[in-house]
């Protein structure tokens, strides 16, 4: 073999090649991928966070919006007892009645009203958990009458400092909407300091004309504070966040900062973002209630991993170009000289001829290739040789195969045996019960080809109901409602998995008796079979895990002692299989109603392997 040796050596060949199509391209598209990675994790990041803001506000405007519905109580409740119900007539002016006291003897007023106010204070308070007390405060000739009420405390330590927190000096009476007070404690009452935030709503007399009605009191409803901050908690935020709850007139209701907490600080949220450049502002759209929420991003915390994830790439890839570049130069060296007289050895490979090896000069790559060729010709010299003996072994192997079908078959004749016994015997339940597990066996034991027709899945399930009614006294039903079954082609073993769940996982479970349906049904070119059960059904948590199972790799769900729901999720992924992901189960359940589990596959008829397009008549 001539070798005709270049001007430009393959060491210069060699070492341009790393630089430009290796070390610069990767360099670029590295450089590319990276930003386009950072500039999407931003973009996700605001994302995420703006959603937060929003999902937090309109749980807000919800938790308030039923605070809200409880606010117009007044207008609906009723004070009436049986003994005043037969001498007063009580409408949506009952409230106004009591509050004025016009439904009572004069001589007992006070004692009265106060019963009938601290009765309808209880029923609200008693609404909501989160409601720590309840008040209704009213005019009467220049003095307010206040009546208040709490299961926290036993007596209202001051009245003055709760109309100091409520500002009712200088309260808006005319205000038909949800009125927010700012967060304050609710100290006014005797050994109960909670963080509370107060809904308030004027009610008015309806008696007079529309749009000008008169106000005749107050309610006010404290709220807890911690049920605002679950909210937050829920949203899942980080640390180092800093949330804010502000209502319309800028007073936050609620912080993860402490000391902002019933402040008015909608200007300091202004002039903390001005001098901290660090801080990224989220902010809600305002709700019916004028609520928004503030979240301030921390830049260095949200996206310091990734920008350091970002520059610690960037120094590990031009220190690899750089050891790439270095070693290029030096493995070219070392790779133009022992090529050449590698290169004048693969004839002798060429030729067939396998026992030839390749001198080892050394432990470089040239030395590994020369290494990796000779066990190579080796490898291919045993592999020839082992063919012979994989081929016996195979033998061997199918010669197990067959031995191991004599071993359900002697069962199945067993089987049949005792079963002729106990009817020579006279024992026809025995026997009976014996044929349909003899028939199931030889049913599972039988040719495994894909499709069977539909006839002989519903014979075996109504086996499998027999031998369970045998053993329960008829406790399960099974009716079946399966057009041309003996035309249709299904795969096989697909109905008595399913049948066999809902009787263990149903039915079983019940009291009493129990009924299994199955239903076909033809969509399109498809065939459609649901098996229904009215067992105790699932909750939505067990049916979520069964559709995790069917969508994984486990086989079933493991418990302490066994595997369960292999059958369901073997048919599922063996339809899949067949025909795709377009098809398998599809399970619903209601707990205490049953569950209804639907098998969809191609509509296929018998001695054909073509899908159906109306042949077949459904009704």
């Amino acid at each position: 073999m001539i070798i005709h040796k270049s001007k430009i050596t393959l060491y210069h060949k060699y070492a341009t090649a790393i630089i430009l199509v290796g070390i610069l391209p990767s360099l670029i598209a590295v450089s590319v991928i990276l930003n386009s990675i950072v500039l999407k994790y931003q973009k996700a990041t605001l994302y995420r966070y703006t959603q937060a803001a929003n999902y937090v506000t309109a749980d807000v405007t919800s938790l308030i919006d039923s605070y809200n519905t409880i606010s117009k109580l007044p207008y609906y409740y009723n004070f009436s007892t049986d003994e005043k119900a037969a001498n007063n007539s009580y409408s949506f002016d009952s409230f106004r009645k009591v509050i004025y006291g016009e439904i009572y003897e004069e001589a007992n007023m006070e004692i009265e009203r106060k019963r009938d106010m601290d009765s309808f204070l209880n029923y609200i308070a008693s609404i909501d958990s989160d409601i720590i007390a309840t008040h209704f405060l009213f005019d009467d000739n220049g003095e307010t009458i206040g009546f208040h009420y709490t299961n926290h405390s036993p007596y209202l330590d001051s009245e003055p400092l709760f109309l100091k927190y409520m500002n009712y000096s200088e309260w808006d009476r005319q205000s038909t909407s949800l009125i927010i007070i700012p967060t304050h404690q609710s100290d006014y009452f005797a050994n109960c300091k909670y963080d509370t935030i107060t809904l308030a709503r004027n009610y008015f007399d309806l008696r007079g004309p529309v749009g000008n009605e008169s106000y005749v009191g107050t309610l006010f409803i404290d709220i807890k504070l911690s049920s605002i901050e679950k909210l937050f908690r829920q949203a899942r935020l980080d640390e180092s966040e800093q949330c804010y709850l502000l209502d319309k007139n800028g007073y936050c209701l609620y912080s993860n900062v402490e000391e902002v907490i019933g402040k008015e600080y909608s200007d300091l949220l202004i002039e903390e973002q001005k001098n901290n450049s660090n801080l990224f502002p989220i902010v809600s759209e305002k709700d019916d209630f004028g609520i928004s929420v503030y979240i301030f991003m921390d830049n260095e915390i949200v996206y310091g991993n990734i920008h350091d994830i970002y520059r610690m790439i960037m120094v590990l890839l031009i220190g690899m170009a750089a050891i790439v570049l270095c070693g290029s130069v030096l493995a070219s060296k070392r790779i133009t000289k022992p090529i050449y007289d590698i290169m004048s050895q693969m004839e002798q490979i060429e030729t067939g001829n396998f026992d030839i090896k390749l001198e080892v000069g050394g432990n470089d790559e040239i030395g590994i290739l020369s290494q990796r060729f000779n066990q190579m010709s080796q490898a291919l010299k045993q592999y020839i040789n082992q063919s012979y003996l994989a081929k016996i072994k195979m033998n061997e192997a199918e010669l197990t195969a067959l031995k191991s079908q004599i071993y359900p078959h002697f069962l199945y004749n067993t089987l049949e045996i005792i079963r002729m016994t106990s009817l020579e015997e006279g024992d026809e339940k025995v026997g009976k019960m014996i044929e349909a597990l003899s028939e199931q066996i030889h049913y599972l034991i039988g040719p495994m080809q894909d499709v069977v027709p539909l006839n002989k899945e519903i014979d075996i399930v109504q086996k499998y109901i027999y031998l369970l009614n045998c053993r329960y006294a008829g406790k399960i039903q099974l009716l079946e409602n399966c057009r041309k079954r003996e035309d249709v082609m299904v795969p096989k073993l697909i109905l008595q998995p399913v049948v066999e769940n809902a009787y263990v996982h149903g039915l079983k479970p019940k009291n009493g008796s129990g009924t299994i349906m199955i239903e076909t049904v033809k969509k399109e070119e498809n065939l459609e079979i649901t098996v229904m059960d009215n067992g105790v059904g699932m909750t939505e948590e067990e049916l979520e895990k069964i559709y995790m199972l069917l969508n994984s790799d486990e086989p079933g769900v493991k418990n302490e002692y066994n595997w369960q729901s292999i059958g369901i999720k073997n048919v599922n992924d063996r339809i899949r299989h067949l025909y795709g992901e377009d098809y398998g189960l599809e399970i619903t359940s209601t707990s205490g109603v049953g569950t209804s589990v639907k098998i969809m596959i191609p509509l296929k008829l018998r001695n054909s392997g073509e899908e159906c397009y109306g042949e077949i008549d459904f009704g």
